[in-house]
């Protein structure tokens, strides 16, 4: 099922499209609100979808300027969504919602072709950023330069990537559990990121998940 919904009198205003189409598949409502609030302030038109089917339906007959996917845990449906999308519309930049810390789902939107990634439910103001980060700078901006990190440190990143844990951690590399909360507290600061999603999107900017499976 779909519906749209009209952003108002500042259609386009922000972002430039003389009317800026977003589609917006919710299939968890953690979220909705602020994102729609924040597509309205932006004059957005919102095409609303309450299942992936429909929203790939329209993605092959319809202008879409960005796909949001706001899918349940384990977004089994959000990833397949975002890999159907771009085979479809390879060029449309996909923004995925995901839940707190929740690295694995993270890895396969990055790896799958997302343009960016966020926990719900989102932060308004960092939500607009994004937003106007996908529309306008996806695949424009340059790589940002590879963080100094040790070859100790991105072994220790590859784990934190695969999900363990810093006492799993610790147990594989025969080092004990402070020295891990070390090298994770270097990884965080030299990469200048706050979370484990914050984490994963910053790696996949680096092309640092390339061999994740």
């Amino acid at each position: 099922m779909r519906i749209a919904e009209d952003g108002g009198r500042r259609q386009g205003a922000t972002w430039g499209h003389s009317v800026t189409q977003v589609f917006y598949a919710d299939g968890e409502k953690m979220g909705t609100a602020v994102i729609r609030a924040v597509l309205h302030h932006c004059g957005a038109k919102i095409v609303h979808f309450d299942n992936v089917q429909d929203c790939l339906d329209s993605l092959r007959t319809c202008e879409c300027h960005l796909l949001i996917s706001n899918a349940p845990r384990p977004a089994v449906e959000g990833v397949k969504l975002l890999r159907d999308a771009k085979r479809i519309v390879p060029s449309v930049p996909v923004v995925m919602m995901v839940d707190h810390a929740d690295i694995e789902t993270a890895v396969r939107a990055m790896k799958g072709g997302a343009v960016d990634c966020m926990e719900r439910p989102p932060e308004q103001e960092h939500l607009l950023s994004v937003l106007s980060m996908a529309l306008h700078e996806s695949g424009q901006s340059a790589r940002p330069k590879t963080a100094s990190l040790s070859p100790t440190e991105k072994q220790v990143l590859q784990f934190i990537l695969r999900g363990q844990t810093t006492a799993e951690t610790a147990r594989t590399l025969c080092r004990s559990r402070r020295t891990i909360e070390v090298h994770r507290s270097h990884i965080m600061r030299k990469l200048q990121v706050d979370g484990m999603v914050d984490l994963v999107r910053k790696c996949a900017q680096l092309g640092l998940l390339k061999d994740w499976p």
